[in-house]
């Protein structure tokens, strides 16, 4: 079943290198994605990831050896990771990777793009309440305790709601759907939750830009799912139900329920009120810097002009994005765990099926 969606999904995302192939042919230089030629570069030309670290990555994500693409082109799961990683740091153009890594234009395009439909066919349980990883019900009180220890007025809070609108390219029809009244740009939308050890525990999308916030809410299923396992471990069922019960903390527009807690919103607050909205403010915003760490990993996200919705798998796109930095977190913690202090998974844990 896997292998049919892949196969199609494919073929719906052809036309960018059948574009390709009207342009002048760039000239093939430089050297293969190899595990050699990784190991020759320096820390920082491997940007975000070391040589070690990228076979090992290839490795637990169980790329296909070799990942062949729909025109039988074969590549090892190194240079096929590889390839990918090129375009993601940089926002490297096809043309600059032919030129760096010695394939056609057209290969190159069938390897990143069908590479990624692999990787979020295969992978994307780790980021759809993975309860038996990430979200595991023996790992909520530990961020619960995180959060509280930095200032939160909560002690049941595990992490933070929110959504997040990519620019993309104007549609060339159905333009209304895609159009964010609210940003005025055409764009896809996310709904995340960040963790205080700087990973992404769930994400939903893409939807269309004009979708408001409750609408990704109801239609993800992401409260159905977290009450499955959102509970206190070592509380009775006697206990006041706020206190049997794991919360994620959102924007006032989220409401309020048995497992999400908003800021007061009222226009008289007391001055109770206004401390603990405070409080929540400041932890929040130290979360909410998760969800700039992606574009900031991988550039190629902010060339809206490349974000083009019929032409590539663009809502796959921020989903293997997402993916990689959690696991670029997994090897060198970024600024959020630090701040938290709190503890990641090894990449062999995070990535299990």
């Amino acid at each position: 079943m896997q292998q049919e969606q892949l196969f199609f999904e494919a073929l719906l995302f052809y036309k960018e290198a059948e574009a390709c192939r009207g342009w002048p042919h760039p000239e093939q230089g430089g050297e293969c994605i190899s595990e050699d030629y990784l190991f020759r570069l320096g820390d920082r030309d491997c940007v975000w990831f070391r040589a070690t670290e990228i076979a090992e990555l290839a490795e637990v994500l169980q790329i296909p050896d070799p990942f062949i693409t729909h025109n039988r082109h074969r590549f090892p799961p190194i240079e096929a990771l590889g390839l990918l990683l090129s375009r993601f740091c940089g926002g490297h153009d096809l043309y600059d990777l032919v030129a760096n890594y010695d394939h056609n234009i057209t290969a190159i395009s069938e390897i990143i793009n069908e590479l990624i439909i692999w990787l979020d066919i295969w992978w994307k349980h780790l980021l759809n309440c993975d309860s038996d990883g990430i979200l595991h019900p023996n790992q909520l009180l530990s961020y619960a305790n995180a959060i509280s220890a930095h200032g939160s007025p909560l002690e049941n809070c595990i992490g933070f709601i929110d959504c997040i609108i990519r620019k993309t390219c104007c549609l060339s029809r159905a333009q209304e759907a895609a159009y964010s009244g609210y940003k005025k740009i055409h764009a896809l939308k996310y709904q995340v939750v960040c963790l205080p050890n700087g990973i992404v525990g769930h994400l939903a999308g893409p939807y269309e830009g004009h979708r408001n916030d409750n609408y990704l809410l109801a239609d993800s299923k992401f409260l159905d799912r977290f009450a499955e396992f959102a509970y206190h471990p070592d509380i009775g069922d006697d206990a006041p139900i706020n206190n049997q019960n794991f919360v994620i903390f959102g924007d006032p527009a989220y409401g309020y329920g048995p497992h999400l807690i908003s800021p007061f919103a009222d226009d008289e607050l007391s001055d109770i009120q206004h401390t603990w909205n405070n409080q929540m403010s400041q932890v929040r915003i130290e979360v909410e810097h998760g969800f700039g760490v992606v574009t900031n990993l991988w550039l190629f996200l902010n060339s809206f002009r490349k974000m083009q919705v019929l032409l590539s798998p663009i809502g796959r796109y921020y989903h293997i994005a997402v993916l990689l930095m959690n696991a670029s977190n997994c090897v060198s913690p970024n600024q959020i765990s630090q701040r938290f202090d709190c503890l990641l998974p090894t990449l062999d844990k995070y990535f299990h099926n």
